[in-house]
């Protein structure tokens, strides 16, 4: 029995020890295998002479930044291109208002006739700053209304100056339209030409270097054939027109100053936009 019992105890002390020599034939034959990047044999063709050179292997370095910037800005432009779609070829139509239109009861012109777009006025020359700008943005904002606001031109002051004024107080952003210069006849007259159009380029350029847009400028038919046609032709326009259709390739219409709303007793300027991709792009910051 004890003989028995050995002769099995023996036989699984081989079956234990014939598979750990496998488990260890197998590690060497692998081992066997195994190429070492450190080193490798570099022989010279003629003398067949073999040297052992070491290869220094480069981590790849993943640049995570580079890969979310990159990820934002194709989600910015998905998000662009969503936004400028559901516009495009609709009939967009909007609002000017200032601190003359104080009396605005949004909640009910929001149900019952939101507007497309509203421009608020920011500021004039360099003194005024109208005072329902931010009342008004606020309420825009609110109401999720896309928005914008415009500077009233003076050529008692210059036009650099005027701009940077504009951009303190306008606290516009990406997605809001994009800024405006008002050019009218006011009761003074108007400089020489090389005045208005020298002064009217040192505002733009100011905010196109600091919104990296160029501005709207809104004008009437006679003072753009007067004054800007053919010195701002690459400007978005706005014309205000209020008997017939403006012949100049306009991107905004003022159509009427007598537009009737509700939310608002009295009368209240009404614009109509274009809606194609490309003028939305020019007027919309992105």
């Amino acid at each position: 029995m004890v003989s028995l019992v050995q002769n099995r105890t023996l036989k699984i002390i081989k079956s234990i020890a014939l598979m750990c020599l496998g488990a260890v034939a197998l590690v060497m034959f692998f081992e066997s295998f195994k190429i070492e990047p450190e080193e490798q044999a570099i022989c010279h063709t003629q003398g067949l002479e073999c040297l052992t050179a070491s290869i220094d292997l480069e981590v790849s370095k993943v640049d995570t930044n580079a890969i979310i910037q990159l990820a934002t800005q194709k989600k910015k432009e998905e998000l662009k291109d969503a936004f400028f779609t559901a516009l495009a070829g609709k009939k967009l139509w909007g609002i000017d208002i200032s601190k003359y239109q104080r009396n605005i009861n949004w909640s009910l012109m929001v149900r019952r006739n939101k507007p497309d777009f509203v421009f608020v006025k920011v500021s004039e020359g360099t003194t005024i700053l109208d005072p329902f700008y931010k009342t008004h943005k606020r309420n825009l904002e609110k109401h999720n209304i896309l928005h914008g606001g415009y500077h009233f031109m003076s050529f008692t002051s210059s036009g650099r100056s005027q701009a940077y004024r504009f951009i303190k107080h306008a606290g516009l952003k990406k997605g809001n339209m994009v800024p405006v210069l008002d050019v009218e006849y006011t009761s003074r007259h108007l400089p020489n030409k090389r005045k208005v159009i020298g002064e009217i380029r040192s505002f733009c350029t100011i905010i196109e270097q600091y919104y990296g847009v160029k501005p709207i400028i809104y004008t009437h038919p006679h003072l753009y054939a007067k004054y800007l046609k053919g010195n701002f032709d690459n400007y978005p326009l706005w014309l205000c027109d209020y008997k017939n259709t403006p012949r100049y390739n306009w991107d905004i219409w003022q159509h009427t100053a007598s537009a009737r709303l509700y939310g608002y007793q009295g009368r209240i300027d009404k614009n109509v936009m274009k809606s194609d991709k490309n003028t939305l792009s020019k007027l919309v910051m992105f």
